[in-house]
């Protein structure tokens, strides 16, 4: 397997790496896409193990080339000059400058139509910056199990007394003026977060649910969804509705993924032919030889 390793810089100088692959010659364009640019969630990275590794397998045998990278939220943790960043310092507004350096890279590189798929957090900042951005350069996009980040369905579920001592406690640091200042928050998972990164996803505002960006994206987008999370308080919004969206909006399609965790590693086939049978749909509609 030939992977070309490269790297970005954002506009607000944050540098990102990812790798390329790009098909064979012999393997003629059939998917309406030059290249898929390919987003991890939280505290992820491109060189991990991923679904999306098999799924540039096969996307290189359509002729369609897959560019796997980092946002600025990889790994848990690191720094860059005297900038914290990763999982746990992440703003989510930002991915606007990581998602835009990646399709000025991969217009430098003479990809004329390009589709973005995010994966979880990945999924949420991919409708994100299609509701914002609106960037001519992305065709069609496609959302795997984005959870929907809302305050009050948190508060709501089993643990939200656990929960809502952890909202309080990071507005407690950032009204002390110590933003960045840790927490070992346990909802919606267990993991560290600076008490800002906490407050952006999940803080009253509900500043970055999906639900409320899709009537402002424009492209053909595409929802997945993984059987086993549909009774999580994350993504039983999704299941609950997902079926009903395309009605309320011609653009976005849904598919349950039926037997499939959140990493989609047993059910990775399935995934590809909804994925690859939507594409087909989409290029043909669009009528682009």
């Amino acid at each position: 397997m030939h992977v070309e390793l490269v790297s970005i810089e954002t506009a607000d100088g944050v540098r990102l790496g990812g790798y390329l692959r790009t098909p064979s010659a012999a393997n003629t364009a059939k998917l309406g896409v030059d290249v898929v640019i390919c987003h991890h969630g939280v505290g992820g990275n491109f060189y991990a193990a991923s679904f999306f590794d098999t799924m540039g397998d096969a996307l290189l045998a359509d002729g369609t080339a897959i560019l796997r990278v980092n946002s600025r939220g990889h790994d848990q943790a690191f720094h860059q000059q005297q900038r914290r960043l990763g999982a746990a310092y992440e703003v989510i507004d930002d991915c606007q400058h990581d998602f835009t350096a990646w399709l000025d890279f991969a217009a430098e590189r003479g990809f004329r139509r390009v589709a973005v798929w995010g994966h979880s957090l990945g999924a949420v900042k991919t409708v994100y910056f299609l509701s914002q951005a609106n960037d001519p350069r992305v065709v069609c996009a496609v959302a795997s199990s984005p959870p929907r980040f809302v305050n009050q369905a948190y508060l709501a579920s089993e643990n939200g007394a656990r929960f809502a001592a952890d909202i309080a406690r990071a507005q407690q640091l950032l009204a002390a003026g110590e933003p960045e200042a840790l927490l070992e928050a346990q909802v919606p998972q267990p993991r560290p977060f600076s008490a800002r990164t906490y407050l952006d996803k999940y803080g009253p505002d509900a500043r970055y649910d999906y639900f409320a960006h899709l009537p402002r994206t424009r492209v053909p987008l595409l929802l997945t969804l993984d059987s086993l999370e549909t009774g999580d308080v994350s993504f039983a919004p999704l299941a609950e509705r997902g079926p009903k969206m395309s009605a309320e909006w011609s653009n976005v399609s849904y598919q349950l993924i039926d037997g499939a965790d959140h990493s989609y590693g047993a059910r990775t086939r399935e995934l590809w032919d909804s994925v690859r049978s939507w594409l087909t749909r989409v290029h043909a509609a669009a009528g682009v030889a």
